[in-house]
């Protein structure tokens, strides 16, 4: 029986091309552009969506862009802006989450403009935010989210695009509108890739995810299928950094896998590459290369996923593994967490309390 990360990078592509165009026409009633500052900001895979997407905003809108964190976001980003000219956009898919829920709430006492971006549009963010941009998700089986982070990267590509002007809006879409037959040839042998991958690594070793910019968002996506689904120690890291830290970890042949959209990292991947292979590490490179550079790498976020989820989803079935690990061990299901609190963790109720 195919399990859900399967299941879900099988019909990703169709969920782009579907969901392109009802994103853009919900972007198009968002209407309130007066602010100079943009905080995206969520946890877990949408803080990765907010990360890769704050350079595609910055590109697009000539706009100040930060990809945050929620609670790095609600206790030391927003008191730190200029209330009136910030637009504090919360990623949640179920809409509970605590800390943005927090964010929304500091940003509102600040008197920023607030934007919910969840798939739940009665949850409590949505409730909370000013305005709301829900993009319905399809039913699926439980377990690690692909489409949920793919909705919310399209939201957010979404709104780029209505703040860019009429000329890039128009490359945008027609990227965006060929990408999912271009996203299902590649695909191909990218899953073929993350299948043999799982197959020869050795799953005792932790993995590194590595990409610059706009990739390093798609780079902690993929760390945290491979936790999520296999329980392998899994982790991100830009490129540059490798050579200063990771580069002289032992044993030698610790897994690394380069994601790269070819774009202004690109050089400076090709040396890593090198350096990772002179040592021994072992070497996986996923490039995504559609289009131009331009549109490229801040778009890339929506393919560099698929070998690493097919090497999470693969590794987790060669291990007899489950998801989240059963919730066994003193994890529980309820709220997302259990203990964690992920939902009912104790908020800031307002910037005041920052200083107590």
């Amino acid at each position: 029986m195919p399990t859900s990360l399967a299941l879900q990078a099988a019909s990703a592509a169709q969920f782009i091309k579907e969901s392109w165009p009802l994103a853009r026409d919900r972007a198009s009633q968002v209407s309130n552009t007066k602010f100079r500052e943009i905080i995206l900001c969520g946890c877990g895979d949408s803080h990765h969506a907010a990360y890769a997407l704050s350079y595609a905003l910055a590109d697009w809108t000539g706009r100040t862009t930060h990809g945050l964190h929620a609670m790095e976001a609600a206790r030391y980003a927003v008191p730190r802006s200029i209330g009136e000219d910030l637009l504090l956009v919360g990623i949640s898919a179920s809409g509970e989450t605590a800390r943005t829920i927090e964010a929304i709430r500091l940003a509102k006492d600040l008197g920023a403009q607030t934007l919910a971006i969840t798939a739940v549009s009665e949850s409590t963010l949505a409730v909370l935010a000013d305005d709301v941009f829900a993009l319905e998700l399809p039913d699926q089986p439980q377990g690690p989210g692909l489409i949920s982070y793919l909705a919310a990267l399209l939201t957010g590509y979404a709104l780029g695009a209505e703040l860019a002007n009429g000329q890039l809006q128009q490359q945008i879409d027609r990227y965006l509108n060929e990408m999912p037959e271009v996203l299902s040839d590649w695909s191909a042998g990218e899953l073929a890739k993350g299948h043999d991958a799982a197959q020869e690594t050795d799953h005792a070793q932790p993995i590194l995810f590595l990409g610059s910019g706009p990739v390093r968002g798609a780079a902690m996506f993929a760390a945290a299928k491979v936790i999520e689904a296999a329980g392998q120690s899994a982790s991100s890291q830009d490129v540059e950094e490798w050579a200063h830290l990771e580069y002289f970890n032992d044993p030698a042949r610790l897994p690394v896998w380069m994601l790269s959209a070819d774009g202004r990292a690109s050089g400076r991947e090709l040396e890593i590459e090198q350096a990772a292979e002179t040592i021994g590490r072992t070497f996986i490179n996923s490039k995504w290369s559609y289009g131009s550079q331009s549109l490229r790498e801040v778009l890339s976020p929506l393919a560099l996923w698929t070998g690493p989820v097919a090497y999470a989803d693969s590794l987790m079935v060669r291990l007899g593994e489950r998801p989240f690990r059963g919730f066994s061990g003193g994890r529980d299901r309820a709220e997302g967490g259990g203990i964690s609190r992920i939902r009912s963790s104790e908020q800031l109720p307002s910037l005041k309390d920052l200083s107590n």
